[in-house]
C-alpha cells in the first residue's frame, strides 16, 4: 500500500512539475529564435560496467514550436533479438503544461525497422502524434536494455539545424578496469562541460542557442557539438571485441567478422582461374574478376547478423547472386584471393559530403564497404555494389577521405582517390543554325570526365521519357524545345563519357523589329545563385572543383549580321575563373566561347558573400544577349 501511495504521489508532482516548469512560457527568447523546438530537459544515463550489457534510461522533454519541429521528439526506440524495450511512454501537454495525450508502451506501434534495407532483423516502437495545435510540449520516457556494448552513441547536445536546448545531460557508469574513451568536437563557444569519476562520465551542456542551415557549409559533424563515446573492450552480439588503437581492431575484425566467410564453391574457384589465365599483371586479372563479379551479382541492403557487420557467407552470394556492400565487396576479395591478387577490405563513411573515418579513435564506424587493390604505394578502389561503376572509380560517394582498410597485420587508416579540379572536366561543344524566322536546330556534344563523369554515367540505364525529362531540366530556361536525337556512350575503360544530341528550338530568336536578340550561350547557363544569408556564422565550404569549357558556333542567317560583340571577359577571384568571348568568321558564323573554373576551398563566412556576388556576376553574364541586324536593302 505504501508503494502504491508513493506511486500515485510521483505522478502527481510530475504533472504539477510539468505544468510549472515546461510551459512555453517559460523558455528563454533566445532559444526561441530561429528554433523549431526545444530540447526542455534531457537526462541519458548509460550502464555498462558488465561488458556483456548496455541499459540505457532516457528521459526527455521537448518544446515543438511548429509543424517543422514535429519529428524532433523522436518518439520511438529500436530493438532487435539482442536488445529490448522495457518501458516506452511518452504525454503530450499544450502550451500551457496542461495534459492532452497519454501513450503508454502499448500504444506504441511495433514494425520492422527497414528503412532501405530489404532484410533486417531491426524493430522499432514507435508512435505518429499529429498535433491539433501549436506550440506543444512532449515529455518522453524510455529505458531499453542490450547484450552490444560495441555501440555507444555520441552525445548531441544539438541534435540538428533550428533545434535549441536548455538542457541535456548524459551519464556513463562503467567498470574502472574498461573505462569508455571519449572524443570531443566542436565544442568552443558552448556552455559545455565534462566531469570525470572513477566509475562515470558526465557530460553536461546548458543554453545552447539553435544553428540555422547555411548554404554551403560544412557537413554537420564538423560543425555541431559532438562528445563520440566507445569501449577498448566490448561485445558485439555475443562476440568479444577490442579495440585500443586501429591496428587492434583490424586484427579484431579481421578474425571475428571476416575469417570465416570468404569460402567459395570449387566450379567457381575453377572458373575464375580459367578467366584469368593469360593475365600476367595483377590489374589484369583484378579487371576481369570486377567484371565478373558486376555481370553475376546485384545489391540489395541487408542488416543482419553481428550489428548488420559481418558479411553473408561468400558462397551463399555466389549462390544467390546478390549482397549488401559487406557481402559483395568480402565476395570480390574471395575471388580476388583465388587468383592471387591481394585487396583489402574497407571500412568507409559513404555520402555526397566528405566524412571521415577519426584517424585518432579506434572505434566501430562507417556506413559503407568497398574495396582496396594495392599496388606498390597506390590504392586502387573497387565499389563493389555497382554494375556500372568502372574499375578504379569511386565518384563522390567516398572519395577524397580517410578510411579503414582491414589489412593482415590489422587496421589502419588511409586517404582515397582526390580527384583534381582540372581532371574535373566537362567540354561541351555545340554547333547551332538560326534560321530566318528565329528558329534554331543544333547538335550538342558533351564530354564528361572524373566527377563530372560521376553525374552522368548511369543515364543510359534511364527510361526514353526519363531522359527527356533530364534535358528539360536542364536547360529548363528554353521554351518548347525538342529533342530529335540522343546518344549516349559510356566509355568506362577511359572513364569518360560523351552525350550527343540534335535538337530543335522554336523561337529561340526573339524579334525585336526586322531583327533578332538572343543568348549565344545556349547549353550551359549557370542560373544558380546562392540565397542572401544574413550575419552568417559557418565557413563557405565549396565541396568539389571543376572546369566547365563550352564551345559554340552559330550560323547566322542571311541577311544578318551581329550589331556588334561584346569584349571579352575574365573574371578571377580566390573561387574560381570565368572567361567568355565572342568573334565572327568570315563565312558568317559567329563563335562563343566560355570557360569556367571552380576551386574547392574552405573559407571564412565573410567570404560567402563574396562568392554569392561571383556566381551572380556568372548568371548575368551567361545570360549576354547578341542584336542580329538585319541587312534592309
Amino acid at each position: 500500500m505504501k508503494k502504491i501511495f508513493c506511486f500515485a504521489l510521483l505522478l502527481c508532482s510530475a504533472h504539477i512539475y510539468a505544468q510549472q516548469e515546461y510551459s512555453i512560457a517559460s523558455i528563454p527568447k533566445e532559444l526561441m529564435e530561429y528554433s523549431n523546438s526545444v530540447l526542455l530537459d534531457e537526462l541519458v544515463e548509460i550502464d555498462v560496467t558488465n561488458i556483456a550489457k548496455k541499459t540505457k534510461k532516457t528521459h526527455r522533454v521537448i518544446a515543438v514550436l511548429n509543424k517543422l519541429g514535429d519529428g524532433d521528439s523522436r518518439l520511438y526506440a529500436f530493438y532487435d533479438e539482442n536488445s529490448k524495450v522495457k518501458n516506452i511512454e511518452a504525454k503530450i501537454y499544450n502550451a500551457f503544461g496542461k495534459e492532452i495525450a497519454h501513450f503508454k508502451k502499448k500504444d506504441f506501434m511495433d514494425v520492422s525497422r527497414t528503412g532501405s534495407s530489404i532484410y533486417s532483423d531491426d524493430r522499432m516502437l514507435g508512435i505518429n502524434y499529429t498535433p491539433t495545435t501549436y506550440p506543444y510540449i512532449v515529455v518522453f520516457n524510455k529505458e531499453t536494455e542490450t547484450g552490444d556494448t560495441a555501440f555507444l552513441s555520441p552525445w548531441t547536445p544539438l541534435n540538428g539545424y533550428a533545434e535549441s536546448t536548455k538542457k541535456s545531460v548524459v551519464k556513463i557508469k562503467f567498470n574502472p578496469l574498461n573505462k569508455p574513451k571519449y572524443k570531443p568536437q566542436n565544442l568552443e563557444g558552448y556552455n559545455i562541460s565534462i566531469t570525470e569519476n572513477p566509475d562515470e562520465l558526465i557530460f553536461s551542456a546548458s543554453d545552447l542557442q539553435t544553428i540555422r542551415y547555411e548554404e554551403h557549409s560544412l557537413s554537420s559533424s564538423k560543425i555541431f557539438p559532438i562528445v563520440y563515446v566507445a569501449l577498448n573492450n566490448f561485445k558485439l552480439k555475443g562476440t568479444a571485441g577490442s579495440g585500443k588503437d586501429w591496428q587492434q581492431f583490424g586484427t579484431w575484425m579481421n578474425k571475428s567478422l571476416l575469417s570465416d566467410v570468404n569460402d567459395l564453391p570449387a566450379g567457381t574457384l575453377a572458373q575464375v582461374k580459367s578467366l584469368v589465365a593469360n593475365e600476367t599483371t595483377n590489374e589484369g586479372k583484378a579487371r576481369k574478376i570486377y567484371q565478373y563479379v558486376q555481370d553475376k551479382v546485384r545489391y540489395i541492403s541487408i542488416q543482419i547478423g553481428i550489428g548488420g557487420w559481418k558479411p553473408m557467407l561468400a558462397s551463399e552470394v555466389d549462390k544467390l547472386s546478390y549482397g549488401d556492400c559487406k557481402a559483395l565487396t568480402n565476395y570480390t576479395k574471395a575471388l580476388l584471393d583465388a587468383v592471387g591478387v591481394p585487396s583489402y577490405y574497407t571500412v568507409v563513411y559513404g555520402d555526397s559530403m566528405e566524412w571521415d573515418i577519426m584517424e585518432d579513435f579506434a572505434s566501430i564506424q562507417g556506413n559503407h564497404v568497398i574495396l582496396g587493390i594495392p599496388e606498390n604505394d597506390e590504392i586502387t578502389w573497387l565499389e563493389c555494389t555497382s554494375q556500372e561503376t568502372p574499375y578504379g572509380y569511386i565518384g563522390n560517394f567516398t572519395d577524397d577521405r580517410d578510411v579503414l582498410i582491414i589489412t593482415p597485420y590489422g587496421g589502419k587508416i588511409v586517404h582515397t582517390t582526390i580527384y583534381k579540379t582540372e581532371e574535373n572536366t566537362q567540354t561541351n561543344s555545340a554547333k547551332a543554325t538560326i534560321t530566318a524566322d528565329g528558329n534554331v536546330t543544333a547538335s550538342f556534344k558533351s564530354v564528361s570526365e572524373g566527377l563530372q563523369y560521376d553525374k552522368k554515367y548511369m543515364l543510359p540505364k534511364e527510361k526514353q521519357e526519363d531522359l527527356d525529362e533530364h534535358y528539360k531540366k536542364k536547360w529548363g530556361y528554353i521554351n518548347g524545345f525538342s529533342i530529335a536525337d540522343i546518344k549516349l556512350i559510356n566509355n568506362r575503360e577511359d572513364v569518360v563519357f560523351t552525350e550527343e544530341l540534335t535538337l530543335n528550338i522554336p523561337n529561340y530568336a526573339n524579334p525585336v523589329g526586322n531583327d533578332f536578340l538572343f543568348s549565344a550561350n545556349i547549353f550551359n547557363q549557370n542560373q544558380y545563385i546562392p540565397p542572401r544569408i544574413d550575419n552568417r556564422k559557418q565557413n563557405l565550404y565549396i565541396g568539389n572543383g571543376y572546369i566547365h569549357e563550352d564551345t559554340v558556333e552559330i550560323t547566322l542567317p542571311e541577311n544578318f549580321q551581329p550589331d556588334g560583340l561584346p569584349d571579352e571577359t575574365i573574371l578571377e577571384t580566390k573561387f574560381g575563373k570565368y572567361q567568355m568571348s565572342f568573334s565572327e568568321t568570315a563565312d558568317n558564323k559567329l563563335i562563343y566561347s566560355r570557360k569556367m573554373l571552380i576551386n574547392k576551398g574552405e573559407y571564412p563566412p565573410s567570404e560567402y558573400n563574396n562568392y554569392r556576388a561571383f556566381l551572380r556576376s556568372i548568371a548575368r553574364l551567361d545570360k549576354t544577349k547578341i542584336l542580329l541586324k538585319q541587312n534592309v536593302q
